[in-house]
């Protein structure tokens, strides 16, 4: 008989037991699967971080850090205020557009979106009677309904800008263009104020006379496009 542990003798020659293959295979394709799932992974650094400090804490490590770290984890929001805003104002120019058309001022107001907001311009037709700063009654009806729109909004600044044509101008009132265009900016601003509640401090008015039109005062047609009032709402600060 052969001694114990002899090579020749019939244990020996047996090798591994035969489960040994199938565990073998199990343990590789664990391995495959854990390696895939880690490959796929994404970890956020900060949590990564604090959870590999509160491991080495606990197990000694690195002593200077406690077992479980304290540090707030700020979570960023995908959209920032200001994307938020614009968001708004789109909204609010679509409202005061369909309340434009069904009240069929399309030719006498106009509005678009600008970077900083939406710009309303009041033509001729619907601002004022010739030398005065008392806005007709359609141009007040429509400011009415465009001040219920944007007073939702906080934290709003409005700009109005008064412009006229060439024509000289000399009254007890009124020594020039430039006093007549700054009281009509002021009118708005004051009827803004009232009717949206906003801040009057994020409120101004500032009149440019003749000095900046828009087409050649060359005939009567174009000097009724230069008479304007233009409203600039800025929901976004520059």
């Amino acid at each position: 008989m052969a001694s114990e542990g002899c090579p020749k003798c019939e244990e020996c020659v047996k090798g591994a037991p035969a489960y040994m293959m199938t565990f073998g295979d199990l343990m590789s394709l664990l391995l495959t699967f854990f390696v895939l799932l880690l490959s796929q992974a994404s970890f956020e650094p900060t949590k990564f971080a604090l959870t590999m400090q509160s491991i080495q804490g606990a197990f000694g490590i690195m002593e200077s850090f406690p077992t479980v770290a304290v540090m707030p984890i700020v979570k960023i929001p995908k959209k920032t205020g200001d994307e938020q805003k614009k968001k708004q104002s789109l909204q609010d120019a679509q409202k005061i557009e369909q309340t434009i058309e069904s009240k069929q001022l399309d030719d006498a107001v106009k509005v678009k979106v600008t970077e900083e907001g939406i710009h309303i311009l009041l033509n001729d037709p619907v601002a004022f009677p010739s030398g005065s700063d008392q806005l007709k009654q359609s141009g007040a009806s429509i400011l009415k309904d465009i001040s219920a729109i944007i007073k939702q909004n906080e934290d709003l600044k409005i700009r109005v800008e008064g412009h006229t044509d060439d024509v000289p101008i000399k009254t007890k009132r009124f020594d020039s263009n430039w006093e007549l265009s700054s009281a009509r900016a002021l009118s708005i601003v004051k009827m803004l104020s009232q009717q949206t509640g906003i801040n009057p401090a994020f409120m101004s008015g500032v009149g440019f006379g003749e000095h900046r039109p828009v087409v050649p005062n060359s005939d009567k047609n174009n000097r009724a496009q230069n008479r304007r009032i233009e409203i600039f709402v800025d929901y976004i600060e520059k």
